[in-house]
């Protein structure tokens, strides 16, 4: 019967007439799809009755099924199209003004009869140029709210669809839909079961693997259990676990099964890690390889299609990764191209995820055991006391070193409280202090021998902080008798020095006091004598105790400079000036030798453009030492030339001359102290070998550099000063003190006080000479009777004086007369805490003796 209903339908739509579809008949049509749709269940399966069942009840000539993914339609089946218009219409947009398009947007069934429907509906498909555009109908595949597709029927020219003809239509698209959705629910479910039984069999394998693993130890344990369990889980043909050697330069294969692996073909001996092998690619980047044929892997790796090695058709590798590092490399191969899906792939991780972890534990329970191995004999050859304690105090190690030093032997001390001690409240703080992460590093102890005595000792503990978080204190002790014996040894050592060093600095203000004090007034009479200008026809001595005075007052300023300079008491005051500045000082004080003995000086130092930061007199003192050394080893009427230039970042500063030369044995030792070159026995050179190391010293410290050449004895010698440069810009030039007048215009009250009675004479006679009213004193006491009645302006005090000192004479002085007495210090102290002490007692200057009197005159009378 069904087959007539078919037939008489497909004759009523050839004879061009509107679908006389009975009602009987269309009963029978729906059963039948009812019938095909319940037993469908696939999505295929019901396309294929809609095509065929569903088109000839209806009696369309072709008929289409599409299903919605995403913003497209995906034609699931058709019949009756031609091959181009599905190719045109395979995949379409739902926003298509299409008939199955427009069905879905409108959720309602699109009946389409004439050309102008076609135009107005679907412009899109109307457009087209493929296939005829006769009537059609097209139905949204509907489940409540969702849309699964749409499907359509296309019929002769010449059909007119009844009012019996759209309800069988839009019946079949409801059954067609639920059918649709009744398939993918079954669908749904069948892969559910799959994947259910795919789980099952999974978490059955890891949880095989998970045992073996479980039960490793050690790292070639893991190695084995990962290998043949995690390739039978896998159905794997060959698997390798590779792990680094200690330097990370090389890897080394802990254990492989199945066929010969080509990434090493001496599987036991170590190979680079910048081979081209996966093992050693996925080592070296982390990169996780999945090779699924033998094109792709020899690409990647053309060693793999050597000669006699036999490449697999697919290929997994992973690092193994635990806590942020590579601790291993996992690799399996398949003989078969494309072996591992998606369900093996998520097993490969999980296995390499447990693989990783179990190794990891494996290798740090193997180096917690080299670990223990190696402390405890570390403890046992160790030569001093070493125990490891509880935090309670209890022993739980005591080595051999220990009951050499403390008499009590293992037996004795394991298990019990810390016997050495008889504080153990400061034992307990320690540990305390120790449990809480603390090191206790060098504190000195007493602690008690087995026989009773003390034992002086340095104390080291340090926490040992075990993987279960407990914490036990590792105390290491050393018997420092001995260096307490010769700490206190080096104290008395330090004292006694201390006080050699003490005495011996009195010793030097003294010597430079008691030096200078005879020099000043000699140097004060000569002032006067010229003052006086008399001619007596003595102006050759004159000249001559003048020269040696002022060489006696070098020696001695070399002298007790070399002393301030060795035990570190020298300050420099230091400025940006100009080289040349510093070198016109130089010259002036080297200028009576050089008349002397008549040298011809030659000087190429730029005015400007060479700026130094130093100290300027302590730099002119370098630089005249320099010269006036020149000046004792060259011959009268030789040469001498000085000259500065700039090289890069320093000043360089030359000093040459043509003189008796340096032999070059003397040259490594030339800037050392009291060394000095050859001369006769007349010691015409004179000095004591002070000068160049003055020189050395003084430069270096303002951060320089100097050394000496020649060539020979008697082929000259030249000295090289090296100093950083500063911009010429930053050079000062500080107004120079005008010339005094040999007169001066206003008359002050003087008060001299000097022990040293040609002293205080000869400056009195100075003063007087210019004018001023002088007393003269020679101590304390008779220097402030004479102020109460004299009432000085100037006070000129010597500091070492008789019953009471210059520095309380000033004080006295200050406190009676305030700021309306000037405070000048004139002494042969001239140590810079002398300098301190005499502005802490109220001088306004402080002058070394001897002192010029014309530089006395200018500057402190004004």
């Amino acid at each position: 019967m069904v087959r007539e209903v078919r037939e008489e339908s497909g004759a009523a739509a050839r004879a061009g007439e509107t679908h006389p579809c009975g009602a009987l008949r269309r009963l029978v049509c729906l059963e039948e799809i009812t019938i095909a749709l319940l037993t469908a269940t696939s999505e295929d399966a019901v396309a294929k009755v809609i095509l065929d069942l569903g088109a000839a009840a209806l009696g369309a000539s072709a008929a289409v099924v599409a299903m919605v993914e995403g913003d497209e339609f995906v034609i699931l089946d058709a019949k009756g199209m031609p091959d181009e218009v599905l190719a045109q219409w395979r995949r379409h947009a739902r926003s298509a003004s299409t008939p199955i398009a427009m069905a879905v947007q409108r959720r309602a069934p699109v009946f389409i009869e004439t050309e102008a429907e076609w135009a107005a509906t679907c412009p899109d498909a109307a457009r087209a140029t493929v296939g005829p555009r006769g009537p059609r109908i097209a139905l949204p595949l509907l489940v409540g709210d969702r849309v699964l597709g749409g499907m359509g029927f296309s019929f002769p020219p010449s059909v007119r669809f009844t009012d019996e003809d759209r309800a069988l239509a839009v019946t079949l698209g409801r059954q067609c839909a639920l059918a649709l959705d009744r398939a993918r629910l079954f669908d749904a479910e069948r892969k559910a079961r799959a994947e259910l039984a795919r789980v099952a069999q999974r978490i059955d394998r890891l949880q095989h693997t998970t045992a073996a693993l479980a039960a490793a130890t050690t790292p070639l344990e893991v190695a084995r259990a990962v290998v043949v369990d995690a390739r039978a889980a896998l159905t794997a043909d060959r698997a390798v676990l590779a792990i680094p050697t200690p330097d990370g330069q090389r890897l080394v294969v802990l254990e492989h099964e199945g066929a010969a692996s080509w990434t090493s073909r001496t599987p036991s001996q170590p190979f680079p890690v910048d081979a081209n092998s996966p093992l050693a690619l996925t080592f070296r980047t982390g990169e996780r390889l999945r090779l699924s044929s033998r094109a792709a892997i020899e690409a990647r790796f053309p060693a793999a299609s050597g000669e006699g090695v036999v490449t697999p058709g697919s290929l997994l590798c992973h690092p193994l990764v635990a806590r942020g590092r590579t601790i291993g490399v996992l690799l399996f191969g398949w003989g078969a191209e494309g072996a591992l899906d998606a369900d093996g792939a998520s097993i490969a991780e999980e296995l390499v995820h447990r693989s990783a972890v179990a190794l990891d534990r494996a290798m740090l329970h193997a180096a917690f055991e080299h670990e223990n191995r190696t402390l405890t004999a570390f403890i046992a050859a160790c030569p001093v006391a070493a125990m490891i304690l509880d935090t309670d105090g209890t022993v739980r190690v005591w080595n051999p070193a220990a009951e050499r030093m403390f008499g009590w032997s293992a037996a004795e001390t394991v298990g019990r409280f810390l016997p050495i001690t008889e504080k153990p409240h400061e034992t307990e703080a320690f540990l305390a202090r120790v449990a809480q992460g603390e090191v206790l590093s060098d504190i000195e102890v007493e602690r008690k021998h087995k026989l009773g005595h003390s034992i002086d000792m340095s104390l080291y503990s340090a926490p040992v902080v075990h993987g279960d978080g407990s914490v036990q204190c590792l105390s290491i002790c050393m018997d420092i008798g001995d260096r307490k014996q010769a700490e206190a040894e080096l104290r008395r050592a330090y004292e006694i020095a201390r006080d050699a060093d003490r005495r011996k600095d009195e010793f030097l203000a003294l010597l430079g006091h008691e030096l200078r004090n005879p020099l000043s007034p000699i140097l004060t009479a000569l002032y006067l004598m010229r003052l006086k200008g008399r001619t007596d026809g003595l102006e050759r001595e004159r000249d001559v105790i003048e020269r040696q005075v002022q060489h006696l007052v070098s020696l001695v300023d070399d002298l007790l400079d070399v002393s301030r300079i060795m035990r570190g008491k020298i300050q420099l005051s230091t400025r940006p000036i100009e080289i040349a500045r510093v070198f016109s000082q130089a010259i002036e004080i080297a200028s009576p030798l050089f008349e002397q003995k008549r040298h011809e000086l030659r000087v190429d130092v730029p005015a400007e453009g060479l700026v130094v930061e130093v100290d300027e007199t302590r730099m002119a003192q370098v630089l005249a030492n320099l010269l006036t050394n020149a000046a004792r080893y060259t011959d009268a009427g030789g040469h001498i030339a000085v000259a500065a230039r700039r090289e890069g970042d320093e000043v360089v500063v030359t000093v040459r001359d043509d003189g008796s030369g340096i032999p070059s044995e003397m040259l490594p030792v030339i800037f050392d102290l009291f060394v000095q070159g050859a001369r006769g026995a007349d010691r015409a050179g004179g000095g004591l070998g002070l000068g160049l190391g003055l020189v050395r010293s003084l430069v270096k410290l303002h951060g320089g550099a100097v050394s000496a050449r020649s060539e020979g004895p008697g082929r000259g010698s030249e000295f090289e000063v090296r100093l950083p440069a500063l911009s010429p810009r930053r050079a000062s030039s500080p107004d120079l003190p005008a010339p005094v007048s040999p007169r001066l215009s206003k008359v002050r009250r003087v008060l001299v006080v000097d022990d040293n009675r040609d002293a205080a004479q000869m400056l009195a006679e100075v003063l007087t000479s210019h004018g001023h009213e002088v007393v003269v004193a020679h101590d304390g006491p008779q220097a402030l009777a004479l102020a109460a009645t004299f009432r000085p302006e100037i006070g000129i005090l010597d500091i070492g004086l008789p019953v009471m000192d210059g520095y309380e004479l000033a004080l006295e002085l200050r406190t009676a007369y305030g700021e309306r007495i000037t405070l000048v210090a004139v002494t042969g102290y001239g140590q810079e805490h002398d300098k301190r002490r005499a502005f802490e007692a109220g001088f306004s200057r402080h002058y070394v003796k001897p002192v010029a009197a014309d530089a006395l005159l200018s500057e402190v009378f004004p």
